[in-house]
């Protein structure tokens, strides 16, 4: 077997204050028991695109079991591939000991890769990732970048290559397909053309990735930011048909569900840029809440359903039952779409309704901050006033000072 080629050593040209101080901690303690170690991956690249990482993530060529050993706070996870969580301070790493890259296809034969925990060595671990500027490794303590995949040049390009030919690496895993929309708007990163043409090429391929991966990149996509650009993306690239099948039939009936639901992704954004932190309850409720109001209005229902709670929930089961969702998520963004009718109630809601119900009985609701904001989120979308959140929210607080 050759040996792999010598990696390309430069001294990072980053802010050292980004780094964190317990995950070089937890390297220097690995490299001193004789093991080669690194930062790897999203960390790395956003410090060389001068932004502070949210997590840092290490990988080294000890095995789990010796790295349980070395620190005493930490606990394995994982059946089929085990990695260390490694608690230093008020931190928490993950530790992981390098994998080898799948075995090479060539074109023709490729398969969608189903176990890819095979340990390795540092090259092979760099080669088995997606796109080369998340496969470059930091060395904190010694103080330089290690580069087996060229991705410092494309860092410096800011252009998103894959680690071989995109044709066989978004076969091997389609959901690269999502990974590259995702680096693209949240990292400002140009596609290489190469990467294009694979990704519309295989975009049918997603069909064949797991639900619940599928529904975690989606989730991921809408927190970026750019939710509005990554939707864009995806209807350019033919994509939304395969992930979000129930979601492109109904922006496809009309010109005005389209720019409906894109002012919502816009008010998200806006409201993301702004510290908006939500989890998959909130972005669920984004995905399918323009449909869920035109289907609660009788005058624009198409479904036979005609209890609100019904007709939400039928909205959003499909894309549940594919995604494997959890059945809590899927329970409290119905709940988030259903109190909009009393935060806001439309004009077929009776006075005689409006009147029964009861203002302080749902905000003792633990849902109900959420769908506070995702009333202020429909209000942005509408280019309406903030007064009517500006007012739920003072009684909301008014309520809560009652009830400390």
């Amino acid at each position: 077997m050759s040996s792999p080629p010598e990696p390309t050593r430069t001294r990072p040209p980053f802010q050292r204050s980004y780094l964190n101080r317990q995950a070089v901690a937890v390297v220097r303690t690995l490299q001193e028991e004789g093991y080669e170690t690194y930062l790897v991956g999203g960390c790395v690249r956003d410090l060389l695109l001068g932004t502070r990482p949210k997590d840092f993530d290490i990988a080294t060529a000890a095995k789990p079991e010796k790295v349980r050993s070395l620190f005493r706070r930490s606990r394995m996870i994982g059946r089929r591939f085990q990695i260390v969580h490694v608690h230093h301070g008020r931190e928490v790493f993950e530790v992981s000991t390098f994998r080898a890259a799948p075995p090479k296809q060539d074109g023709s034969h490729v398969k969608i890769i189903r176990n890819d925990n095979v340990y390795g060595s540092s090259f092979e671990d760099a080669n088995r990732r997606d796109f080369t500027v998340n496969g470059l490794f930091l060395d904190p303590v010694a103080g330089e970048i290690v580069d087996w995949v060229g991705g410092m040049q494309d860092v410096q390009d800011r252009v998103l290559h894959s680690i071989g030919d995109p044709e066989i690496r978004f076969r091997e895993d389609p959901v690269r397909i999502l990974r590259l929309i995702k680096f693209m708007r949240r990292l400002d990163l140009a596609p290489g053309e190469a990467e294009i043409v694979a990704a519309e090429r295989h975009a049918k391929d997603l069909t064949h990735a797991a639900p619940a991966r599928l529904a975690e990149e989606i989730f991921r996509l809408l927190a970026t930011g750019q939710a509005e650009g990554v939707f864009e993306d995806m209807q350019a690239l033919k994509i939304l048909r395969y992930v979000l099948p129930e979601l492109r039939s109904w922006l496809r009936q009309s010109d005005d569900n389209r720019e409906a639901f894109s002012k919502r992704l816009a008010a998200l954004d806006e409201m993301t840029a702004n510290g908006l932190c939500a989890d998959y309850d909130f972005h669920l409720a984004v995905l399918f809440g323009v449909r869920a109001e035109q289907e609660f209005d009788p005058q624009q229902r198409r479904m036979k359903r005609k209890e609100y709670p019904q007709i939400a929930a039928a909205i959003l089961s499909e894309f549940q039952q594919r995604a494997r969702l959890p059945r809590t998520a899927v329970t409290c963004a119905t709940n988030i779409l259903l109190a909009q009718l009393r935060l806001d109630p439309p004009e077929y809601i009776s006075a005689s309704r409006r009147q029964s119900w009861n203002p302080e009985a749902l905000m003792a609701q633990a849902w109900f901050p959420l769908a506070l904001s995702y009333l202020k989120l429909r209000l942005k979308a509408d280019g309406r006033s903030s007064e009517l959140w500006d007012e739920w929210h003072q009684r909301y607080q008014v309520f809560g000072q009652s009830k400390a």
